[in-house]
């Protein structure tokens, strides 16, 4: 990764500030870690080792080698294994909401989505929080994205079956997802606010809205 004259190069040792200029230690200081976390090659979704993962797993590092050769590896399955838990707690809310308004089908996908999320932060973490490549894998997520948006779109795709004039339930459902994923990305800042806290009353506002767009 290039340098400029404000990028010093990692590691690279710096002048002492001359007395009286704490401040740009300070200023310095926090350049350089957005530097890291802007790197892909320095920051890891993962910082365990191989060996760490054994002890917690209960086996010797030797035995996952066939099976895995990086702990990046390991992560991307994990990432894997949570988008396929996620499809199916989806699925298994829509069946339990079938004989429901289309309305009450699209809210039940929505709670699955939050449920899964707080049930398996883990997992819900490796799928979202950072992009593939920090795994240092080769990685093509275009199927398993296309399997949660599959999901998306068929819940609002109900509405229109359900006599709602629904012009795009592809742009309802993309609207939907990235409505109650950023709500769940905000999750930790708006805990201490009580009155934006609740997330099930979130999500039924946010489908209450797509309806009222929808009938207008």
């Amino acid at each position: 990764m290039g340098t400029t004259a404000d990028q010093p190069a990692p590691g690279a040792r710096r002048e002492r500030n001359p007395r009286g200029q704490g401040d740009r230690l300070r200023d310095d200081v926090i350049a350089a870690l957005a530097r890291i976390v802007s790197d892909d090659e320095r920051v890891r979704p993962v910082s365990v080792s191989l060996r760490e993962l054994a002890r917690e797993a209960g086996v010797t590092a030797p035995a996952i080698y066939p099976h895995f050769a990086t702990v990046g590896e390991v992560a991307w399955a994990a990432a894997q294994d949570g988008f396929t838990r996620l499809v199916a707690a989806m699925d298994e809310a829509d069946v339990q909401a079938a004989d429901s308004p289309a309305a009450d089908r699209l809210i039940a996908q929505a709670h699955a989505y939050c449920r899964f999320a707080a049930e398996h932060r883990g997992h819900f973490r490796l799928m979202f929080a950072v992009e593939p490549v920090m795994f240092g894998v080769t990685v093509d997520t275009r199927l398993v994205v296309r399997e949660v948006l599959a999901r998306w779109r068929r819940a609002a795709a109900q509405l229109r079956d359900d006599g709602v004039a629904m012009t795009d339930p592809a742009g309802a459902a993309m609207y939907l997802w990235s409505a109650v994923h950023g709500r769940l990305a905000l999750s930790p800042l708006l805990a201490s606010v009580p009155e934006m806290s609740d997330i099930r009353q979130f999500v039924e506002q946010v489908v209450g809205e797509i309806l009222r767009v929808a009938r207008r």
